[in-house]
C-alpha cells in the first residue's frame, strides 16, 4: 500500500507542472494546429501528431509499445516514450528533453521541432502561441548530417 501512495505522490508531483502551466497555441506556417501544446519543467512541448500531420507527414501509433513512426517520402521518424532520444533514417537525435506523453498525447519538446526540421521557432508570451515557420524546399533528411 505505502508504494502505491508513494507512486501516486510521484505521478501528481510530476504532472502538476504540466497543468499549472495552461496551453500552448501552435501555429505551422502560420496555420493552426488542431491541438494544443504545454509548458512542462519549463520546456515548450507540441503534440507530434498535430505538428507533423499539418507537414504532410503519416503518423502511426503503436500502443504496445508506446512508439509513434512519422513517414513522410524516404524519411522514417521514430520516437518512443522515455527513450531520451528518437531517430531519423536511424540516426539517433537527442533533444534537451525527452519526448514524453502528456494528457493522453505524445508531446516533443518545441526546439527538437524546430532543429529536426530546420524550422524557425518563434514565441509569442502574450498570446502563448509558439510559432513553427519552416524553411521551403528543406526536408530533414537533408537537415540532418546523416554519416
Amino acid at each position: 500500500m505505502k508504494k502505491f501512495l508513494y507512486l501516486m505522490t510521484a505521478t501528481l508531483l510530476m504532472t502538476a507542472n504540466v497543468l499549472a502551466s495552461g496551453e500552448v497555441n501552435i501555429t505551422v506556417n502560420g496555420i493552426p494546429v488542431d491541438m494544443d501544446g504545454v509548458i512542462a519543467d519549463g520546456r515548450t512541448m507540441v503534440p507530434v501528431r498535430g505538428v507533423f500531420e499539418k507537414i504532410g507527414y503519416s503518423v502511426d501509433w503503436n500502443s504496445d509499445t508506446k512508439t509513434a513512426t512519422l513517414t513522410k517520402g524516404s524519411i522514417t521518424v521514430e520516437m518512443t516514450d522515455g527513450n531520451a532520444y528518437f531517430t531519423c533514417n536511424g540516426t539517433q537525435i537527442t533533444p534537451d528533453v525527452p519526448q514524453q506523453i502528456i494528457d493522453g498525447r505524445f508531446m516533443l519538446p518545441l526546439r527538437a521541432v524546430g532543429e529536426a526540421l530546420n524550422a524557425d521557432v518563434d514565441w509569442d508570451n502574450e498570446t502563448k502561441t509558439a510559432a513553427i515557420t519552416l524553411n521551403t524546399g528543406l526536408k530533414i533528411g537533408d537537415i540532418l548530417k546523416l554519416d
